[in-house]
């Protein structure tokens, strides 16, 4: 696990609601992004379970949770 996916992990496990909420009006999104954002951080599926959704495969999930990431850092650093 990179020292990316850990920062990023490392604030959903201890953030509370106000602070997701502030981090999500500070980023945009696509809304496919949106979606896998939701799904992954919020409802905490799984990569799998997110890719079933038709038309997404497990490599498109994965690449739009890197670019999430990569806004996400930005925001909190």
């Amino acid at each position: 696990m990179t020292a990316k996916v850990k920062a990023v992990n490392s604030f959903f496990r201890a953030a509370i609601k106000p602070e997701v909420d502030r981090l999500k009006e500070d980023i945009v999104l696509s809304d496919r992004q949106e979606e896998i954002f939701n799904r992954y951080y919020i409802r905490r599926q799984d990569v799998n379970f997110i890719a079933d959704t038709p038309g997404v495969c497990s490599y498109v999930v994965n690449k739009e949770l890197k670019v999430i990431r990569e806004k996400i850092l930005k925001v909190l650093n």
